[in-house]
């Protein structure tokens, strides 16, 4: 048995010298082909697609072998130069090469270059092929995916989720994607994200407006109460039967002024209290957008002042 361990480390340690010497061997041969297409492209420094082959050779190989990252962005650039310069795309030599871009930047561990990159080849694809083309739509899907993943804020790569999927529906029948609903779970999945970054970014949100002249703070509605994330407050209500929402408007309506004071509304108060969301226009010299003094909006709290005016309206709320 003592043998037969020998004998067993042995031939592991053979195997995994041979998986070494193997894989040095693969390195210096796919380097070989690297450089042959490397010097294909410099021998014909107009022509985009050898570019654009060598910077992909090159990143190929860009893993294992030292300083070829540098030299793969280079002849991508080089790709980006010629395609360009083209009057009419007469190929995708554009957008290919946005994409290798991208997939360099994000080896590197580069990201917002990495996502500028992608979102600018799904530019070119679109302006070569069309909003509505099936390879369009599918680039599109594949960056918003993608940028949910890895880029921070998830509405970056939602958009492009969104409008591939509405893209699809919108297209002529001859150009969509025939069996796209049979990825809906990925525009589902994309929105339950957007929707927890909404939630994540509205835990502290209440809403403001006025009345006689004052600014109140609401703080509890039919649906929705402070201490739960400004999410999903107006839906329920939205879903309602004109009739319902006629019969309940004003009711359980809680608001609080600047003071901190609670005070709950009755029925015809509530009525009155309406959350004014006027028409704005753009101020084009100071770039901000205007509207009436009594338009409504949402103020987001300090985490511990919110906190503290949680405990505040419950105490307020449970009085006898």
């Amino acid at each position: 048995m003592t043998l037969a361990a020998v004998l067993c480390c042995a031939t592991t340690v053979v195997n995994a010298q041979n998986t070494v010497e193997e894989n040095k061997k693969m390195v210096s041969t796919n380097l070989q082909m690297a450089e042959q297409t490397v010097k294909l492209a410099d021998e014909n420094p107009t022509d985009g697609q050898k570019q654009y082959a060598a910077a992909t050779a090159l990143t190929s190989i860009a893993a294992n072998t030292d300083g070829q990252y540098d030299r793969a962005i280079s002849y991508a650039h080089k790709a980006l130069e010629i395609a360009k310069a083209q009057k009419e795309q007469k190929d995708t030599l554009l957008a290919n090469t946005y994409s290798l871009l991208s997939n360099i930047y994000l080896m590197q561990g580069s990201v917002d270059n990495a996502c500028d990159f992608m979102e600018l080849s799904v530019d070119a694809a679109q302006e070569q092929l069309g909003r509505y083309d099936a390879v369009t739509i599918y680039s599109r899907l594949k960056t918003g995916l993608t940028l949910i993943s890895i880029y921070p804020d998830t509405r970056r790569g939602f958009l492009h989720v969104l409008q591939a999927f509405y893209d699809n529906d919108k297209a002529p029948v001859n150009k969509r994607i025939k069996n796209m609903d049979q990825f809906n779970i990925r525009h589902n999945l994309a929105m339950e994200q957007m929707l927890t970054a909404y939630t994540n970014a509205n835990r502290y949100a209440v809403p403001v407006f006025m009345m006689d002249g004052e600014k109140y703070y609401i703080v509890q509605t039919r649906d929705w109460h402070i201490g739960q994330p400004l999410v999903n407050w107006l839906s329920p209500n939205m879903l309602r039967s004109q009739e319902e929402r006629e019969a309940h408007m004003g009711e359980n309506i809680v608001i609080m002024n600047d003071k901190g004071e609670f005070r709950r509304l009755s029925k015809e108060e509530g009525q009155k209290a309406l959350l004014e969301t006027p028409n704005f226009w753009i101020n084009t010299n100071s770039r901000e957008l205007e509207t009436a003094p009594s338009a409504g909006y949402l103020w987001y709290l300090q985490p511990q002042v919110y906190n503290d005016t949680v405990k505040r309206f419950e105490e307020f709320i449970n009085k006898k």
